[in-house]
């Protein structure tokens, strides 16, 4: 592969730096692997990132303001407090193809033994746990929830959620998508006083036969 001669833009670096541990985990991948995916040399990376830890760390804080960005516009949008939940936990759910979720997972136990790219792990963390009780407060005053605690309901929701992805992401095969689905439903329901078919995914509306 041709070396580029060019400065390369950060958010470039990062973008690259992120497929590359989704490729390869955090622990086996090298700055060398980077650079070679877009087709510099090390020393130019190293220009922008001292250490790796440092070109990591920027990576994951990178992915996740990116989760964050869209976390943000399903909170802020108009429409109910279950409509935008709905959107929120369609965006939370680990599925088993989402690769964000792998790199969530490969981050925190890397987080185990770098304080930097916990503390990354845990600003995430304690945003998405903020906009949740949020978006449950407001479907709380709007009389569309009905839970005594919305922070406490939070902690509940992604505590399940979280421990879904192990089994659905790192243990593919072991548990259907389907039915973890229907168990985010009922216990999501069961935390805010609501009927589980109502978190449901809105079913596309029968055709009509051509004879009718």
């Amino acid at each position: 592969m041709a070396r580029k001669q060019v400065v390369l833009r950060r958010e470039e670096i990062l973008d690259a730096t992120v497929a590359q541990i989704n490729q390869r985990g955090i622990g086996t991948t090298r700055v060398a692997d980077v650079a070679s995916a877009l087709g510099v040399s090390s020393g130019l990376l190293h220009y922008h990132f001292a250490t790796k830890e440092l070109l990591i760390e920027a990576a994951f804080s990178h992915a996740a303001q990116r989760e964050m960005d869209s976390l943000r516009r399903i909170v802020t949008r108009s429409g109910s407090a279950l409509t935008r939940l709905k959107a929120l936990l369609r965006l939370y759910l680990p599925t088993g193809q989402a690769p964000d979720w792998r790199l969530w997972i490969d981050g925190w136990a890397a987080g185990m033994r770098d304080t930097g790219l916990q503390d990354v792990m845990r600003a995430m963390d304690e945003q998405w746990k903020s906009s949740l009780t949020t978006l449950i407060q407001e479907g709380v005053d709007n009389d569309e929830f009905h839970c005594a605690d919305p922070r406490t309901a939070t902690w509940r929701i992604t505590v399940f959620l979280d421990g879904l992805a192990v089994p659905l992401v790192a243990r593919r095969g072991v548990l259907q998508k389907s039915e973890a689905a229907q168990w985010v439903r009922e216990h999501v329901a069961a935390q805010l006083g609501i009927e589980a078919e109502a978190l449901a995914p809105r079913r596309a509306p029968a055709r009509e036969s051509a004879g009718s």
